[in-house]
């Protein structure tokens, strides 16, 4: 197998970080235009501009060893069709993860499963790039 594929869902994994930084932003903006920052300043932000927050960082947590787990398979010429699919489980439970989280942001059992999904992902990545590395 291609060993560069598994930057499909590398790259797709960024842009969602993108798409929810615009997002933020947007959330943002668009808030202290309605209420000015005086008023901000006072009441802080609405839920679901700070959703979009913690939603933002957490694509600075799991996805961080996702990227680690990519690029050791990369390197190490280890991309394999069950690696590829688990590397898009990934994703796409990240994915349905910040739509929940932004939306209806009902934690069990929704965004629980995508998380949950995601993490168990990695950890069978993470379980298999250690009988890789022992493979070598």
């Amino acid at each position: 197998m291609e060993n560069t594929l598994i930057f499909w869902p590398m790259l797709t994994q960024i842009s969602l970080s993108f798409v929810i930084l615009f997002w933020l932003a947007w959330s943002r903006v668009s808030r202290i235009a309605k209420q000015g920052m005086s008023e901000i300043r006072k009441t802080g932000f609405p839920k679901h501009v700070v959703n979009a927050s913690d939603n933002f960082k957490n694509q600075f947590e799991l996805p961080v060893l996702f990227y680690v787990l990519c690029l050791f398979f990369v390197l190490t010429g280890g991309v394999t069709t069950l690696i590829l699919a688990i590397a898009w489980i990934f994703v796409i439970a990240r994915i349905l993860h910040a739509l929940v989280h932004l939306t209806i942001n009902i934690i069990f059992p929704y965004r629980f499963l995508a998380f949950f999904i995601s993490a168990i992902s990695l950890l069978v990545m993470t379980v298999l790039a250690i009988f890789h590395m022992a493979a070598l």
